[in-house]
């Protein structure tokens, strides 16, 4: 038996994601962690979070693996926190978050990697119509956080790369040169 403590995934993304997105998006990442016996944290709102803990416990990883992190003001619901607490998982209360931003900082730094995606902004522009708006998620925050990059400067098409933001502009140019005959 090994003595190495199992990674931990940070599970993230849209609050409103369709089950055709889970599947190709998410499922096949949790299988791989499952069967290595990975930890995981979520959050413990609607879409991605509360899919991720329905599949996982569906699919068999141990409840004592799962933490739902909530903010202060999430905590502060024992509705809420017993609606996880009834399904043994652990909650953990993040007590100095007063934002979902600030707790999810929290579960970067408690987490090994991320299982995360977010929408391009095309993707957006497509989903929300005129409701679309030039913003940078908090899932793409979790990305950025975790290359080093605080910045919550919009980046139209832009991506993160190697943990520097770039535009997506300059990756194509990259690419461009990559393939160029000579």
């Amino acid at each position: 038996m090994s003595d190495l403590k199992p990674l931990t995934a940070f599970i993230s993304g849209p609050l409103d994601p369709t089950p055709a997105y889970f599947a190709i998006h998410y499922a096949p990442k949790l299988d791989t962690a499952i069967a290595a016996g990975h930890n995981f944290i979520i959050g413990p709102v609607r879409g991605v979070d509360a899919l991720a803990l329905q599949y996982l416990l569906e699919k068999g990883a141990e409840p004592k693996r799962i933490s739902v992190y909530m903010a202060r003001f999430e905590f502060a619901s024992s509705t809420w926190r017993t609606s996880f607490t009834s399904l043994g998982v652990n909650v953990v209360e993040v007590e100095d978050a007063v934002t979902t931003r600030e707790r999810d900082a929290a579960m970067t730094r408690d987490s090994d990697y991320d299982i995360l995606r977010y929408r391009t902004e095309e993707e957006a522009r497509a989903a929300y119509g005129a409701g679309w708006w030039p913003r940078v998620s908090n899932t793409e925050m979790n990305e950025r956080r975790r290359a080093g990059d605080e910045s919550q400067e919009y980046r139209p098409s832009g991506e993160v790369e190697g943990g520097k933001a770039v535009k997506q502009e300059e990756t194509k140019s990259k690419v461009r040169k990559l393939f160029r005959r000579k």
